[in-house]
Order: structure tokens, then sequence, then C-alpha cells
């Protein structure tokens, strides 16, 4: 069945921009079974075929089609040019107590990464806390896709995956950190499961692209330019050098993820050594850190249920400055798109469907 145009929904506040009349309407079914489709054709197993398509397009039904329906097209590329195995082999290199390491061989973390969370989920039921630290794997993209796995086992989850330098730490001029990306989230009873998913740079390059693309000026604090002086031209920043949030504090956390992921797991890369995901000619080399915590160790679930709804519900309740409605929980409104999405299908800008159906023509993928 060939997706049909239709207006764009108001539920969709994220999902493609200046999609205007023309989007692209399809199921989440329809897109995520063409997803494993391309997959499959491109050497994957079925079944880690349908490991990515599943990450891809819990990111992409939650607002975020920049780690969604894009990462087809990237991820395609990284295995056609050779900088990504197709292989789901997760070899466990070392195990003690709670803590578990592993390397993924250059797989994706969507396969091996997931694995590697499944395995401290697992760990964790009987020693109440588990962390598993993956290297020599891939941009992890949505993050908060791997709490979210612990959350339907009834865990508290975090993830931390390192990324290639973008950012300078508080006080220099250099581009030699990772802007880590790191997501928490914990079941809920009542209300929908919290996920935090973010990074550590001050404005995202998403973010600035946007105000590229509207001629805009960024905020003050944002960025620093290819020579390290502050700047706040969109363009000279997405060539320049991304500054952290909060000053010091982001600084000392990228640090830290820096330690729980490239160091703690081995990684052959880490600082300046890690590549982005679109250069296509080597392998990223990027680590994972994954933490599982089961709340039943302390004390009945339900009962950390209605503690997590208490929480949600007087948060819910404070009381709102000029202009806000309510104050939400992380993952609040992602959760709700997601739900749109499940009952009334999900979008894809004319562009990106076509692009998606260029990519895949060649492998005997099409839309169905």
């Amino acid at each position: 069945m060939r997706p049909r145009s239709a207006t764009r929904s108001p539920a969709f506040p994220r999902t493609e921009s200046a999609m205007g009349t023309d989007a692209i309407s399809l199921s989440v079914a329809e897109f995520r079974g063409f997803a494993v489709r391309v997959f499959e054709a491109l050497g994957m197993a079925p079944e880690h075929a349908d490991l990515m398509a599943a990450q891809i397009t819990w990111a992409h039904v939650r607002g975020y089609p920049w780690l969604g329906a894009k990462k087809i097209i990237q991820y395609g590329t990284r295995i056609q040019k050779g900088a990504a195995a197709t292989h789901g082999d997760l070899e466990l290199v070392a195990e003690a107590g709670g803590l578990l390491a592993f390397d993924a061989g250059n797989s994706f973390s969507q396969v091996t990464g997931v694995q590697a969370m499944q395995a401290a989920i697992e760990k964790a039921r009987s020693t109440g806390v588990c962390v598993a630290v993956v290297r020599n794997t891939s941009n992890a993209s949505a993050l908060g896709y791997f709490p979210n796995l612990a959350i339907e086992q009834r865990m508290i989850g975090a993830a931390i995956n390192n990324s290639p330098p973008l950012m300078a730490p508080w006080g220099s001029r250099e581009k030699i950190i990772g802007n880590q990306a790191f997501a928490w989230g914990s079941p809920a009873g009542r209300h929908d499961p919290i996920i935090f998913d973010t990074a550590l740079s001050e404005m995202t390059l998403v973010a600035m692209h946007g105000y590229e693309a509207r001629g805009e000026s960024l905020p003050e604090g944002v960025a620093l330019d290819a020579q390290g002086a502050p700047t706040t031209d969109p363009t000279a920043a997405l060539a320049g050098i991304l500054l952290p949030m909060g000053q010091h504090r982001g600084s000392g956390l990228a640090v830290i993820w820096e330690i729980l992921t490239g160091i703690l797991a081995g990684g052959e890369r880490f600082l300046t050594d890690v590549t982005m995901p679109d250069v296509f000619d080597k392998p990223q080399g990027t680590s994972m850190f994954h933490l599982a915590i089961n709340p039943e160790i302390v004390m009945p679930y339900d009962q950390f249920l209605a503690r997590v709804d208490d929480m949600i519900d007087r948060l819910h309740a404070s009381p709102t400055v000029k202009g806000v409605e309510q104050v939400r929980v992380p993952g609040e409104m992602a959760a709700r798109r997601a739900r749109e999405a499940q009952t009334s299908g999900m979008t894809l800008a004319p562009e990106m469907y076509a692009q998606l159906a260029e990519f895949a023509k060649p492998l005997g993928v099409r839309w169905e």
C-alpha cells in the first residue's frame, strides 16, 4: 500500500520541519517493516534488522526524525562502505559481581548495545544493580531507548554514549571532548515512564541548523568559531566548537562520562579518536555505559510505582510561571506523540520519503 499525503497533525509538532500539507502519512508498522527490509537486504540477520528498525522507529514516532528515518540511510551507507559490521556478536571480556564488559566488534549499538543492556537487566534481577560497558560500537542515536528497555522489565535504567570531539572543556578553545549523550529512565504507575535523554552542549547541532535555516543569530555563550572566538553566527558555530551547558558543570560531566565509556570500557578510541557517524571510511569506535537498577530489592514494585506517581502528581500540581500551562516531566510529550502515531499514523517529509525510496531501490526494497 502506498502511503497517502496528509495534513500534518498537531500531535506531531517536531516530527519534520516545514512539512506543510504535503507530508506523507503512513502507519508505524509500514515504516518499521520498510526499515527491517532495508537492513535485511544489507546483510543483517532478520532478528538484528528488527532491532535496528525498532530503535529507529521508537525515535521517529516520539518526534525526533533526525534520530529516526534519516538514520536508515546513514547506517545503511556505513554498512555499504564497510565502516560498520552487520553481525550481532557481543563478546564478553570481563565479568565480576554486578559489572560486565563487552566488545561489540564494530557492530551497531542498536544491536549489541541492546544485548548489553538486556544482560545488565538480567544480572540486576539478583544483584540489584548491574553496569555493562561496551567498547568498539557505534553512535547510539536515541539514547533513551536503552533505559526504556529496563523500564519494560520493571527497572530503572541509564545509558551513556561517548561521542566524537565536538566540544571544548570549559576554559579551553580546543574541540577535544565529546558532546556525550546520556539518558535515565524510571517506570511509573498511572503516568508515562520518565525518560530524560539529553547531551552536554549548551545547544545541539540540530538546533544550530535550525537557526541557520531561519537566518537567525545564536544566543551568546553557546559556541566558538573554528579559531576559538565566541560567535553568534550559526554557520561559524557549525564549523566551530560547541560549549558545554552550565559552563564548568557540563564540562565536568563530559569528563566523567568519558571515563565511564571510552576509558572504562577499554575502547580503542576516546576523546579525539572517536569519529562522526557520517564518516564512512573508518569505524566510529564509540563506547557505551549501561546501568540497570532493580527497585524490588528495596521495596515492593507497586510501592515504588506509587511513590513515582506521587512525585509526578506533585510536580504537575506545582504553580507555573506566566505562559506555562503545566509542569511536565521528562519524556511526557514524547510518549504522547508516540501514542498518537500508533493510533493515527506517522509522517515523513516528502523529501525524506523520496530519499529513502531512492536508497532502498538498488537493494530491491520498496514502500508497500
